[in-house]
């Protein structure tokens, strides 16, 4: 299970930003990774729950959002939204495709902080 790893790195980048910008609680976690990248939403919510006990994120929402494949086709010069990949257009049956949506995309969209001060 990759989402282990992903999930270890994401909790770094969690508390260092949470010290930086020093706060007590992260509240909400918003993530976005491309379908391509084979991530699987239960495994990263079953990771964050194991990995972010006893942290500043212990108990923080998670919200995750998968990215769509987008393809742009050279040869009818259209852009394609895919529920699965294909390495064609859908429209001209082209080869003359490239991804630009939904092949690498693994971020932290935002976090969301209590810093105590209410």
């Amino acid at each position: 299970m990759h989402e282990m790893g992903i999930v270890q790195s994401i909790m770094e980048i969690i508390e260092q930003q949470a010290a930086l910008h020093h706060a007590e609680k992260v509240v909400k976690v918003s993530l976005e990774f491309g379908t391509l990248t084979a991530v699987m939403p239960d495994s990263i919510r079953f990771a964050f729950e194991v990995l972010s006990r006893d942290t500043v994120a212990a108990d923080a929402e998670l919200d995750i959002t998968i990215i769509p494949i987008a393809i742009w086709c050279g040869e009818c010069g259209r852009r394609h939204v895919l529920d699965t990949y294909r390495p064609t257009c859908p429209v001209c049956d082209s080869a003359a495709v490239q991804i630009v949506q939904g092949r690498d995309e693994m971020r932290i969209v935002s976090l969301e902080v209590d810093d105590g001060e209410r």
